[in-house]
């Protein structure tokens, strides 16, 4: 629940903080920018992070993210200018990562191994929850009380988290206890390690092209609303039934698992996401962009999770933290170049181009890793049911 409601903070106000951009006359190469600094100063930091909490545990840094999270939307209620964006965008953008990177160890560790695919699934399933209604309530919010009023909502939701973690509600799982100099003297090896493992890197890829795939969802579906002349709380609708897919989708991973292995599940996901992405720029009426967005949302709602429970199967027991700490890496990393990028080109080109480069990149990607569909299912596979961003 605590990281539902922060993830709904993040995702309503990652939506808030673009509208109130554009509102306030940015270009798109200035909105891009605004939008990659969620996730770039978390690129740095997210290992170091990971590597604190397998020593500590995940609870006390969780409670502090989740303050900063909320002093990181008051910053935009109470200074409504151009420049705050920039620092909602940072803090709230950074403290959220880091709070995900304790959030993944902790649910890993929920019960037993055979309990883990389970506990994700439900996991990711209240993250689609929260991503479908953060843009939803922000929309609205910003169309009949403004792009303040919504902040301060977004703002609010973390004392929720802030009330659970800080009363000890629920009891966080122990870290390895582990000094920090016999940790930070390892370091460096240690994360050279996990770059050099394959199956490691495959995952990290699959990353990759997921968090590319959200960041331009969310930062260029909102420029091509708002330049088609769609309403705040219209954009949110369509954003939301992106997130509505991603429920359903998610629903349904057990019967899927049956069926399917995760790398299978994985082809499948980003395929097709690949086909909509081409379809997407040529639509322009509200119920058709609603149509094509489930349908993204259908393919990438399964990325996420899969990809999580695909490190879980490959991580060291004793590393979960780090090993999530650098997928949070690669992913803000990604978040962070792709809006910029998005941006800038889209000022040049138009929103049309990039869509269709995200379709390359997701049906390139899916005919290189073709070979993983032939691969046999793991033992696992057959006893468990993949699952969970």
């Amino acid at each position: 629940a605590i990281s539902s409601a922060n993830h709904y903070t993040f995702m309503g106000t990652r939506l808030v903080v673009v509208l109130y951009a554009i509102h306030l006359q940015a270009s798109p190469a200035v909105v891009g920018l605004i939008a990659a600094l969620f996730g770039v100063v978390s690129a740095f930091v997210s290992v170091p992070a990971g590597r604190v909490m397998d020593r500590i545990g995940p609870g006390r840094p969780m409670l502090w993210c989740s303050v900063m999270m909320v002093a990181g939307a008051m910053v935009g209620v109470l200074w409504r200018d151009i420049a705050a964006l920039f620092i909602v965008s940072v803090v709230l953008g950074t403290f959220y990562s880091l709070f995900f990177v304790g959030h993944t160890q902790w649910v890993g560790k929920i019960g037993t191994p055979q309990d883990r695919v389970g506990n994700i699934s439900l996991a990711s399933l209240g993250f689609s929850i929260a991503t479908f209604l953060g843009p939803m309530t922000a929309g609205y919010v910003i169309d009949h009380l403004g792009h303040a009023a919504a902040l301060l909502m977004m703002g609010l939701v973390p004392l929720f988290s802030v009330a659970v973690l800080a009363l000890k509600v629920i009891e966080s799982p122990p870290g390895t206890g582990q000094s920090a100099a016999a940790r930070a003297a390892a370091g460096k090896h240690r994360l050279a390690d996990l770059l050099r493992d394959k199956e490691l890197r495959r995952v990290y890829l699959v990353c990759v092209i997921a968090s590319s795939t959200w960041s331009i969802v969310s930062l260029l579906i909102p420029l091509y609303g708002t330049e088609i002349g769609l309403s705040a709380s219209t954009i949110g609708m369509i954003l939301g039934a992106y997130s509505l897919a991603s429920i359903v989708i998610r629903i349904f991973m057990t019967q899927l698992a049956r069926r399917f292995s995760g790398w299978q599940q994985m082809l499948l996901s980003l395929g097709s996401a690949g086909v909509c992405f081409v379809i997407l720029p040529l639509v322009t009426n509200v119920a058709g962009l609603m149509v094509v967005s489930f349908l993204i949302g259908l393919g990438m709602g399964l990325a996420g999770p899969l990809s999580q429970n695909l490190l879980y199967d490959v991580s060291p027991p004793d590393r979960i933290g780090e090993v999530m700490g650098l997928r949070v890496t690669v992913m803000n990393s990604t978040a962070t170049a792709v809006p910029l990028v998005s941006g800038v080109l889209s000022s040049a080109a138009g929103v049309a181009p990039i869509f269709w480069l995200l379709a390359a990149v997701l049906l390139g990607g899916t005919w290189t890793r073709r070979e993983q569909w032939r691969q046999p299912r793991p033992h696992q596979d057959r006893s468990e049911s993949p699952g969970k961003h």
